[in-house]
């Protein structure tokens, strides 16, 4: 059996107390005065041995396991991807590892998992919830395990949440497709309707148009019934009673499921039905028409959930009056809503 290398091996490797290596390998040698080349000969012992620390040992000695849970609706969307990667790395860069999860836009799987990742005392969750009220997440939270939410939000008052400008996001496409002469849309949402990023981006949508005293279209998708239900819609459109001149798909997955259709039926020009997207996607800027769409700033919600997970873990965050943080979201437009004259 080989021997594991302890912190009194490094100690003696290098000439220095076993305390001054723990300090240098828990990154508080600058903090205690240790010289940087004392603290450079302590990493290098550590590397040459081989030194792998007692995560066991350490999780109770300091309360802390190192590990984050990350719970999204579901990780094969885009932009729940380009999320966890970067929140991936940022956690990494302060030595935590992160569990990643899809709930599936399931509540009871969503609390089994955040249940399971409890129980085996992550430092922290952050999560794009599927609930409708907050109160099960903040007994989460109120029993010991630090939460933030990212992409949705519970209401002010209940949970740190970070999210895009999802109303004011709807209201600029909605301006949009005026200005470019649309007036009858027809929406397409989804059966989780009452997610806050989903009823926002409609209402900010739908107020606009209403502004006109024109009336929006709604049609609810379901979650796992997504390219059918799109495909069975777009397939009968003249039975709407309005026969609607645009689209507002209210994310990526159902901006996609319409292309498809488009694709599947063989309609190569649909530009004549304005086609809007809120969440931009790399391929949006290539396809042909491109597609103008709402970009999400999932750098900057990652980088603030973090920094707002870490205060809770560390002690050091102050309530605010309100706990949801929005950020500006930027409009792309391209060729999918150009005016509908040119478009003839």
């Amino acid at each position: 059996m080989v021997k594991r290398v302890t912190l009194d091996d490094i100690a003696q490797s290098v000439g220095v107390s076993k305390t001054l290596v723990s300090l240098v390998l828990n990154g508080k040698g600058q903090q205690y005065g240790i010289s940087k080349q004392t603290c450079d000969r302590v990493v290098a012992a550590a590397m040459e041995l081989d030194y792998r620390p007692n995560q066991a040992a350490r999780s109770l000695r300091t309360g802390k396991t190192g590990t984050i849970g990350l719970l999204v609706s579901d990780i094969s969307n885009v932009f729940y991807a380009q999320l966890a990667r970067i929140f991936e790395d940022l956690a990494t860069a302060k030595g935590y590892n992160v569990f990643i999860c899809s709930t599936d836009e399931n509540v009871v799987k969503e609390r089994r998992l955040a249940t399971m990742l409890s129980s085996r005392q992550v430092d922290g969750l952050v999560v794009s919830t599927s609930e409708r009220d907050a109160e099960w997440l903040m007994a989460v939270r109120d029993g010991g395990t630090p939460l933030v939410l990212i992409d949705r939000h519970l209401g002010p008052d209940a949970l740190d949440a970070v999210v895009a400008a999802n109303r004011g996001g709807g209201a600029m496409l909605a301006r949009h497709l005026l200005e470019q002469g649309f007036t009858r849309p027809l929406v397409l949402g989804l059966s989780t309707s009452h997610i806050s990023s989903v009823a926002e981006r409609i209402e900010g949508f739908v107020e606009e148009f209403k502004r006109e005293r024109i009336a929006c279209t709604l049609r609810n998708i379901g979650f796992n019934t997504l390219q059918y239900d799109v495909g069975n819609l777009l397939a009968n459109l003249q039975t709407l009673s309005v026969i609607p001149d645009c689209l507002f798909a209210v994310n990526n997955n159902l901006a996609t499921a319409v292309l498809s259709t488009f694709r599947a039926k063989g309609i190569k020009n649909f530009k004549k039905m304005g086609l809007v997207c809120f969440d931009d996607l790399p391929y949006f800027s290539i396809i042909k028409p491109t597609i103008t769409a709402v970009e999400q700033p999932v750098g900057e919600m990652c980088n603030l959930a973090f920094d707002l997970l870490q205060q809770q873990i560390d002690g050091s965050r102050v309530k605010a009056s309100s706990n949801i943080f929005e950020l500006p979201v930027k409009l792309n437009i391209r060729e999918s809503t150009q005016k509908k004259s040119k478009n003839k």
